[in-house]
């Protein structure tokens, strides 16, 4: 899993021009990762035989040290199989939706589990993400996604969106979906969330890489006439601070605004990121724009500004400038609660049945 010998291959082509672009090639090329994975295996595979082994089939894991910090293969090595091991002929294998589903479908995997960051329905803004639509239910043995699907019709599906993973993970290895997760530990990071407060020193930020469907763009542009907002992604990029005095970390640098101009890259039901919650996290007020039904009950939907494209958001503009003037006013919005207490018991039912499926999968096929 060494991705260098991927640059090796092509030191077999004369010339250096076209040794260049055959290198990067190359590195973007799933087939040639695939090869190298499989040279990689012929070192190693004595080493894990008998023993039960992982792979997570993705773009992101190119170096084995990338398998290991994998959230799923913590989970399954810390609540069921301490001798879990990483081999690309795999009992249980993760696949993420990447290039085309050739390796999902073909594989040999007694268990299959497709999990996905991204948005994958037919509005997805990624071609290769819309081939994944249907979830994989029916090729793989549990799929963990964004949509809102009947569970009782899907048994092997259930509702996972990513901010589950990014805000309720920090207590345990494995997070939520540790065993000795509790419904306090639940409730723990829920009243953190509730009683952040923004620090109130800057205005306005955005942290993004890119804007694709140009939504991030177009709010920057309304609400920088309001006050100036600092961006320290590579998107509208402004301001070093994120990197130079907060060394990346996102909520500590989100701390320092009122507001946080956080969309969704696809509006699709039930598409809900850690964007949002991240916000709420910091104490900001999120700006955002996705889904309008958010989390159904489990969100207050009056502690963030929901920012309509297409449409007239006038009053929006007009809360802000209001907000950033009354101080007063800003801290009662800031101040409402922001995760309802029905979270605990919907993300302590997302964790019960992954969990029960995961353990009824292990006794079934690995035993």
């Amino acid at each position: 899993m060494n991705k260098n010998f991927m640059n090796y291959l092509v030191w077999i082509i004369p010339i250096r021009s076209l040794r260049d672009k055959a290198r990067c090639k190359i590195i973007e090329s799933f087939t040639a990762i695939n090869f190298c994975y499989w040279v990689n295996y012929q070192t190693y595979k004595n080493k894990v035989k008998n023993k039960k082994t992982f792979f997570v089939r993705s773009d992101w894991h190119t170096e084995e040290k990338d398998f290991y910090k994998n959230y799923f293969y913590n989970v399954i090595k810390n609540n069921y199989i301490p001798d879990l091991e990483i081999s690309y002929k795999p009992d249980i294998e993760i696949f993420g939706p990447v290039r085309k589903r050739i390796f999902l479908e073909k594989s040999k995997a007694k268990i299959k589990i497709f999990y996905t960051e991204e948005c994958v329905s037919k509005k997805a803004k990624d071609k290769i993400w819309r081939e994944y639509s249907d979830n994989c239910i029916n090729h793989v043995d549990l799929s963990l996604c964004f949509d809102r699907l009947d569970e009782n019709k899907y048994k092997n599906y259930v509702r996972f969106p990513n901010w589950i993973n990014c805000h309720f993970n920090t207590i345990w290895g494995g997070g939520i979906l540790n065993l000795n997760y509790t419904k306090n530990d639940i409730k723990k990071v829920i009243d953190n969330i509730n009683n952040a407060k923004s620090k109130k020193n800057k205005f306005a930020s955005l942290v993004a890489s890119h804007d694709a469907p140009k939504i991030r763009t177009e709010i920057f542009n309304k609400i920088n006439k309001i006050g100036e907002v600092k961006c320290a992604g590579k998107l509208l990029h402004n301001d070093d601070t994120l990197k130079n005095e907060f060394n990346n970390n996102k909520i500590e640098y989100l701390r320092d605004f009122k507001f946080n101009i956080c969309p969704e890259n696809t509006i699709s039901d039930g598409y809900i990121t850690e964007k949002l919650f991240d916000s709420f996290k910091a104490g900001c007020i999120p700006i955002y724009s996705g889904d309008e039904n958010i989390e159904l009950d489990l969100i207050n939907k009056n502690a963030l500004l929901f920012y309509r494209r297409g449409e007239d958001n006038s009053e929006l503009l007009k809360e802000v400038e209001r907000l950033n003037k009354d101080d007063k006013s800003f801290d009662a919005f800031q101040n409402q609660v922001k995760i309802n207490d029905s979270m605990v018991d919907y993300l302590w039912e997302r964790r019960e049945k992954i969990l029960n499926r995961l353990e009824e999968l292990i006794n079934e096929r690995l035993k």
